[in-house]
């Protein structure tokens, strides 16, 4: 979620903008895929905080202050709860979208599997012979491997999608969404490394020595001390 407007500032903002940008139009406080948390302008006193999707206009939910009346600490928790509402629909939004690719990719499993969705639905899957090892686990195994590769899944939508205007929504959706998984992943990957790190050095003891070396500079003594150590540098660390 990106924030515009913090809400223990929110009074500090109305005073300042109600009587420029405010008398035009509403500015965003908030904002996280299409939704948006605006604040919008009633009277001098008053504002109104809303929770719209700026890209078909409804609004979900709302709240109006008088700053005369209402203190900053009254406003925080509304706003923070506008946030996480916020939060919560994108969240289903995007999990609604995911599962109707997930979806086409199911339709698309069973026929590589030679199995109907009739047949699907009467067995529940789980009942059906396991002589070739099916499993509803392999299913899962093939989203999360495929939904990642962008021609497999655009492959898919393409051939699923029951009209052009699910295409085109489906597919602007998932180039973004396997943008920021892959970044998820990739992060998640860096962070396991960085725990191995971690925890391999925990196990490491270290040892410090003081040993002066006669020379006239710096570098001439790192040159005799590194000569003194020899080849086998691994595990020591020289400082100064």
């Amino acid at each position: 979620m990106f924030t515009y407007i913090k809400p223990e500032f929110m009074i500090h903002a109305f005073c300042k903008q109600r009587d420029t940008i405010l008398k035009n139009r509403s500015i965003c406080v908030a904002r996280l895929g299409d939704l948006a948390v605006t604040m919008s302008l009633i009277d001098e006193n008053s504002f109104a905080l809303s929770l719209e999707n700026v890209k078909d206009g409804s609004q979900y939910s709302g709240r109006a202050f008088n700053i005369k009346r209402a203190a900053q600490e009254d406003i925080v928790p509304v706003a923070e709860e506008l946030f996480r509402k916020m939060q919560s629909l994108n969240d289903q939004e995007i999990f609604d979208k995911r599962e109707s690719v997930w979806k086409m990719y199911a339709l698309d499993w069973l026929e590589s599997q030679g199995i109907s969705f009739d047949d699907y639905i009467d067995s529940r899957l789980s009942q059906l012979p396991d002589e070739e090892g099916l499993h509803w686990k392999s299913l899962e195994e093939y989203i999360a491997t495929d939904y990642l590769n962008v021609a497999s899944t655009m492959r898919i939508i393409e051939k699923y999608s029951p009209s052009d205007e699910e295409k085109k929504e489906l597919t602007d959706f998932v180039a973004k969404d396997i943008v920021e998984l892959r970044q998820h992943y990739s992060l998640a990957a860096m962070q396991e490394k960085f725990d191995e790190h971690d925890a391999k050095m925990e196990s490491v003891k270290m040892f410090a020595f003081g040993v002066e070396v006669e020379a006239d500079n710096r570098d001439e003594a790192r040159e005799k001390l590194m000569k003194l150590i020899g080849k086998d540098v691994q595990g020591v660390v020289v400082r100064g």
